[in-house]
């Protein structure tokens, strides 16, 4: 029996179902038409107001450019997380999927979670395009509707200084993070005189290393990644 060449257009959303509290997204596996694995948007939780401002939805375009692309591949980055084939890694924060893509080609499962229902409709949209298989979840993160102990690795770029209970958000990231698991935060911690006006704020690195210590992670290596640094820490 010979091997069927996968389709692209295989890789749709079978169903897309919008509900008060968010919609319900499928993107098949390549090659699979019975196979499909279902995210589903919840409800925020009250904790709307952030610690810096959030990115405008109306700009969402600029996060999934071709210049982007061209600037700042994010197969470079995706390529230094030492991932494993087998990881359920979470992009949170995913916006319209920049980094969710390469991570859901490299990964088992792939789980993108943002605040923007528009952010994770865009998410949808390029899983489709690209025929991957991505899971959705809205929220905030400080109420994460995921199970104890299930996943590899959160990522985290250019998000984390918009959280603004980040105690508790990093409290829910220990309780999803498999044991050892990783926490990778990426952020501007270099830039001249018009950093942050045109593009992520610099962000002093020793502040997010305190808070993720005070949480009670365990710090691993700081990666120098252009004018970013990519903060890694784990649960113990």
């Amino acid at each position: 029996m010979g091997t069927q060449t996968p389709n692209p257009s295989d890789a749709v959303c079978h169903s897309s179902i919008l509900k008060a509290d968010g919609f319900v997204v499928c993107a098949s596996t390549v090659g699979s038409p019975v196979k499909s694995l279902c995210g589903v948007l919840t409800g925020l939780t009250a904790h709307n107001h952030q610690a810096h401002k959030r990115f405008p939805e109306k700009l969402a375009f600029t996060l999934d450019s071709r210049i982007r692309k061209f600037l700042e591949p994010p197969k470079e980055l995706v390529s230094k997380l030492d991932l494993r084939q087998a990881d359920v890694v979470m992009d949170f924060g995913c916006g319209p999927g920049f980094y969710t893509i390469p991570l859901a080609r490299t990964v088992a499962r792939t789980i993108a979670v943002d605040v923007s229902a528009a952010m994770l409709e865009r998410t949808a949209s390029n899983a489709r395009k690209n025929a991957v298989m991505v899971e959705l979840l809205r929220s905030d993160g400080t109420d994460l509707e995921l199970a104890d102990e299930s996943v590899d690795l959160i990522f985290l770029n250019h998000v984390f200084h918009e959280i603004a209970d980040r105690s508790k958000v990093l409290r829910e990231f220990l309780r999803i993070l498999k044991r050892t698991g990783r926490l990778v935060i990426v952020e501007r911690t270099r830039g001249g005189p018009l950093a942050g006006k045109f593009g992520p704020p610099v962000i002093d690195a020793t502040e997010v290393k305190r808070d993720i210590q005070h949480a009670g992670f365990t710090w691993i290596q700081t990666i120098r990644h252009g004018n970013n640094s990519v903060l890694i820490s784990q649960k113990p």
